[in-house]
Formats: C-alpha cells, sequence, structure tokens
C-alpha cells in the first residue's frame, strides 16, 4: 500500500447541515453531454447522468426497482422483510440477488473481524437511527441485542435458495451495500445497452462512473468535508470506477445532550468516532461500500499490511486482474485550518490523484 502526503480542509463549522460524499453533479449542466435523470429507490434519490437516451434510463430504473423490490426492508413483500419476519421460525425462500449478497456479507464480516455487519438493524432501530428519533438504549437492552447480531446466525441453503436464523431478534439491513450492489448491476446494465459513459450517484454516499466524459481524460470529483457540504475537502481527477463515501455527520441524532452519527459498530453496539470520514475509489461500488463502512469502525487499523481492507480488495478482485483501491481518510487535526486533516493512500495503481 503507498500512501500520499496528507493535506487539510478548509471549511465554516456548522451543526445543522448534512455532510455529503462525492460531487460530480456538475456534469449534468448544460453542455456537459450528459442528461440527468432521477428516481427515489432504496430509501434515497438516484440520480443519473447519461449519454444515452431515456429509454436507456427508463431501463436503468427499472432494474433498480426490481433491486428494491427484492432487497428493500421498507417493503413488506420483499425478500428481506419476509426474511426478517419468517426466518428465525423456518426457512425462507429467496432470491439470487438476496443469496449472493448474503454470501458476500459472510465474507466481509469474516474479513473485518464483524466490523461489517448487516445484522445490525436491530441495534440502528435501538439508538433511533432508522426512523431518526433519537433515544439511548440501556445495558440491559444493549447486552440483549448483541446476543442478535453477526452475519454466523444466518444460514444459507443454496441448492434450495433458502436462508433462516439461528435464533429470535436476528434481521438484516443491507443499506451498506445494496446500493452499491444496485449500481454495479445498472452500470452493468447500461454498458450492455450500448451507454458509451455515464455516472449513478445514489445518495450523497455512493458514485459510480464509467466511460469519460467527452475530451476529457477523468471524471474531475469534489470530496466534501464530513462536517460541511457547502464545503471542500480535497478534489480528485478520478478514473472510472466507484467511489463510496463513510462519515458520522451524514446522518445522526441527538440524545440527552449528545450527537450521535448513524454508523454503529457492531461489535460493541455503539455509534462509533474512530475517524472524521473515509472515501474509497475501487473499480466496484459494492466493494467500496463495504470498505467504507469497515475503514469508518476500525480507522487506520484496517489500513495495516495484510488489514482488512486489503483482505477484500484482494479476495473480491475478479480472477486475471490487478487489485487496486485509492482511499482518502479524513482524521481530526488540533493543528490543521478547520480542524481535519487528510491522507490518500493506494493499492495497486492509483483510481485517482487528490489535491486540495
Amino acid at each position: 500500500m503507498t500512501r500520499n502526503s496528507p493535506g487539510s480542509g478548509d471549511w465554516k463549522s456548522t451543526d445543522d447541515q448534512p455532510a455529503a460524499g462525492p460531487l460530480i453533479e456538475s456534469y449534468s449542466q448544460p453542455g456537459s453531454g450528459f442528461e440527468r435523470h432521477e428516481a427515489w429507490a432504496l430509501g434515497t434519490l438516484n440520480v443519473l447522468l447519461l449519454n444515452g437516451d431515456r429509454e436507456d434510463a427508463q431501463a436503468a430504473f427499472d432494474c433498480l426497482n426490481v433491486i428494491e423490490q427484492r432487497l428493500s426492508k421498507f417493503l413488506p413483500e420483499s425478500d428481506v422483510s419476509l426474511l426478517n419476519t419468517l426466518g428465525s421460525s423456518r426457512p425462507v425462500t429467496v432470491g439470487k440477488e438476496l443469496l449472493e449478497l448474503i454470501h458476500r456479507s459472510r465474507e466481509a464480516w469474516e474479513l473485518t473481524g464483524g466490523a461489517f455487519d448487516p445484522t445490525i438493524g436491530p441495534l440502528m432501530q435501538a439508538w433511533g437511527l432508522v426512523d431518526m428519533e433519537a433515544r439511548t438504549p440501556d445495558s440491559i437492552e444493549l447486552a440483549r441485542l448483541l446476543e442478535c447480531r453477526g452475519m454466523d446466525l444466518v444460514e444459507m441453503d443454496p441448492e434450495t435458495c433458502t436462508v433462516s436464523f439461528t435464533r429470535p431478534g436476528v434481521s438484516l439491513d443491507l443499506g451498506a451495500i445494496g446500493k452499491g450492489y444496485a449500481a454495479d448491476r445498472i452500470a452493468n446494465l447500461l454498458r450492455g445497452r450500448g451507454v458509451e459513459a455515464g455516472a449513478i450517484l445514489s445518495g450523497r454516499s455512493t458514485v459510480l462512473a464509467w466511460g469519460l466524459p467527452a475530451e476529457e481524460e477523468c471524471w474531475e470529483v469534489e470530496v466534501c468535508h464530513p462536517g460541511n457540504e457547502d464545503e471542500t475537502l480535497c478534489r480528485l481527477a478520478m478514473l472510472p470506477g466507484a467511489l463510496s463515501t463513510s462519515s458520522a455527520a451524514e446522518r445522526f441524532v441527538r440524545s440527552e445532550g449528545k450527537t450521535y452519527g448513524h454508523i454503529i459498530d457492531p461489535r460493541d453496539g455503539l455509534p462509533t468516532s474512530t475517524i472524521e470520514g473515509a472515501t474509497i475509489w475501487t473499480p466496484q461500488a459494492a466493494l467500496g461500500d463495504v470498505l467504507s463502512t469497515a475503514l469508518f469502525i476500525l480507522g487506520r487499523e484496517a489500513l495495516a499490511e495484510d488489514g482488512c481492507v486489503e483482505k477484500l480488495v484482494r479476495a473480491w478482485t475478479p480472477p486475471g486482474e490487478a487489485p487496486r483501491a485509492s482511499i482518502i481518510l479524513a482524521e481530526k487535526s488540533s493543528g490543521s485550518w478547520g480542524g481535519v486533516e487528510w491522507e490518500s493512500f493506494h493499492i495497486g495503481e492509483p483510481g485517482f490523484e487528490a489535491s486540495d
């Protein structure tokens, strides 16, 4: 893994503005060569920037709708909702999409030592991070919920396409991987339809771009300060690929005079604040979503030689391809302007060049 010298973000302190992830929506402006299309799905706004036509956009959103119908925990008839309702009492037949995501989530859970864990749903609910109505679970409730988390409590039978839970109280929340999975599927679909260049923005945390803007050699991207979406932490000249961001300030609640970010450490059930933010470039969006979550929880520990970031990148790199990932790590620094310093790291060939 290689690293570049750190920089610092210039920002203004604010408590009531949400943080934002990578910004590339300048390409939706007139004359950019891209048309903007948008739809609400998977609990967030999804934006397509395409050099294709409206039929391509419709095909992409139809694909997104199918994925949401199967994977959203908020839809009562989805595979995930049915599994969460019935999985502790009997095996539940699910689709191949959910089986694939459970398999990949189990692998990520193992390689991150439990830092990435889709069974975290009940803990999120307990902290009020689902309906965003703040509360603080007591030690007894927290201990009970911790007994119901862990991908080792999820059993799969690929031959019968069934999944079950080994104890009551277990449930899945695929929010930390589902958007990236959907972005990968949609990009593959559009490339197959002959759309040479475009980008998918799912919320403010997941971006996937393929091809290149006309007469440009890269995508110009701004990474927002983890505490203020109106300020830029750094700028990236990015190759085609995915950018995924995790930041405690993306969503937060306040309870008993304290502010809690929306990312819970599954190992102890507590909101985490190891670092200020993590932005990761990867060839695949699902991998980036997993890595940004794990890195936000583990901090620099995840970037150690043969640490979980490197292990996951190597495990999920298709045969015949070289492992690649590029990371922006934002940490508190009292000596830096604005109190935040960033540093970049690379596994294999860099996916971006970063500057202040």
